[in-house]
């Protein structure tokens, strides 16, 4: 999991791609996310809650989070997917 603090608002981030002569479409593309949605992001007419849009969000710098995958997500009562996985294949 990688976590990033920093945040900003839009106009930070629509005046940081202006300062460096990047357009939203091309950082989604490197970063492999959806144009679209980074622009409906920016746009505020989508919720950056979970799943991609909340990817987006956190490397933007508009929320802070954590990145990573659901089979990551660990809770103190639960045993991780591996340790799911290593049960599965020892029955017979």
């Amino acid at each position: 999991m990688t976590q990033i603090v920093p945040v900003c608002t839009v106009a930070d981030v629509r005046a940081e791609f202006k300062k460096r002569g990047i357009s939203v479409s091309e950082w989604a593309r490197v970063r492999g996310v959806s144009a679209q949605l980074t622009y409906q992001i920016l746009a505020g007419r989508k919720a950056a809650v979970r799943g991609q849009s909340h990817e987006i969000a956190v490397l933007l710098g508009l929320k802070p989070g954590l990145l990573g995958n659901a089979d990551e997500l660990r809770f103190a009562h639960t045993p991780s997917v591996a340790d799911l996985a290593d049960s599965q294949s020892e029955k017979p």
